[in-house]
């Protein structure tokens, strides 16, 4: 992405990445991006694939944007894709995002229950 931006003449003065679900409400490097937009302190987003913003409502996104003067900018271009291919797809997102909360939630659970544990454990021990 650097390179690309370099290639376009841009000077890059944040890279924003996250690893989250594009369902996601809650995204850190989203909303920085959209503070960084408010602040002024950026005039172009860089993506590489539009599904990297948002997977859901990426015009809103883009509009939002806009909005305070941000262009958005998509590497990779449309990709022609029929109606199948994209519910199949946008499915798929679906599934992999509620059960990455899902999964999560039962990890953070188990976190939790071995930290108390191993309080009790030191109170035993002390």
């Amino acid at each position: 992405m650097v390179a690309a931006a370099a290639d376009r003449g841009y000077e890059v003065t944040a890279a924003v990445a996250e690893r989250a679900c594009g369902l996601n409400e809650k995204r850190r490097g989203l909303r920085r991006l959209f503070r960084m937009a408010a602040d002024g302190e950026i005039d172009v987003v860089l993506i590489e694939f539009k599904d990297r913003l948002a997977r859901f409502g990426f015009a809103y996104v883009v509009e939002a944007l806009q909005a305070h003067g941000v262009r958005v900018e998509v590497l990779d271009g449309p990709v022609a894709v029929d109606a199948t291919q994209e519910l199949v797809a946008d499915m798929l997102a679906i599934v992999t995002c509620f059960a990455a909360r899902l999964y999560g939630s039962r990890s953070q659970q188990f976190r939790r229950k071995v930290q108390e544990a191993a309080k009790e454990a030191e109170g035993l021990a002390g």
